[in-house]
């Protein structure tokens, strides 16, 4: 069975995505957990979830138990603890609780889509949030993917055309989702026209998602 090939430390990971496009996920941890001893047992046994992290990033596992400081250095106060930072190693997305390996895989192109988002690789965004609404249409992630797959789009093109399409799917599949009624400002943006006053903010270059 292949395991995650977990990197010896901190350091090590981060010189091994310098300059590339991999990031640095951290699993934060207890022994005495049972979410985290159910993740090493379970989910990271899964040989997809092994390809995806791989894939993606370079993992380093950091046990937290009886280490306040240490929690306290990472903000961990809950476990496991599931991070994805940057090649400094600032964090740009967390998420937390034992997850199956189907669950896990969909949180975790989310959240490696918006760490993406927020370095401006929006091109690298829209393929992960993508990858997630094509493999797991059932998930109840998928709105807040299709929300942000518009935002990245919106970046890259500068037309308002993606934003009034992802309110149009949200609309129709999604009517009581929240990121729906977030998406509501878009609704009535012209389709097919470049949007006046872009600059690379949110609506009408605002900043507002």
């Amino acid at each position: 069975m292949n395991r995650i090939n977990w990197r010896k430390n901190e350091a090590e990971a981060l010189n091994e995505i310098k300059g590339g496009t991999r990031l640095l996920f951290r699993f934060l941890y207890s022994p005495e957990c049972e979410g985290s001893q159910k993740t090493i047992d379970d989910t990271f046994s899964d040989e997809k979830v092994i390809a995806l992290i791989e894939r993606d990033t370079a993992p380093v596992m950091i046990n937290i138990a009886g280490n306040k400081e240490l929690a306290k250095k990472h903000h961990v106060d809950w476990t496991p603890a599931f991070v994805i930072a940057d090649e400094e190693g600032e964090e740009l997305e967390r998420f937390v609780g034992c997850l199956a390996a189907a669950e896990f895989m969909a949180q975790f192109l989310l959240s490696r889509g918006l760490a993406d988002f927020h370095i401006e690789r929006y091109k690298e965004a829209a393929s992960e949030l993508e990858e997630l609404i094509d493999e797991f249409p059932d998930s109840e992630l998928v709105p807040e993917a299709e929300y942000f797959l518009g935002a990245a789009n919106f970046k890259v093109t500068g037309s308002a055309e993606s934003l009034g399409e992802v309110c149009q799917v949200l609309t129709t599949k999604y009517p009581e989702s929240l990121w729906t009624k977030r998406c509501s400002i878009w609704a009535h943006m012209p389709l097919h026209k470049p949007f006046v006053g872009y600059d690379q903010g949110g609506s009408a270059g605002s900043g507002a998602y």
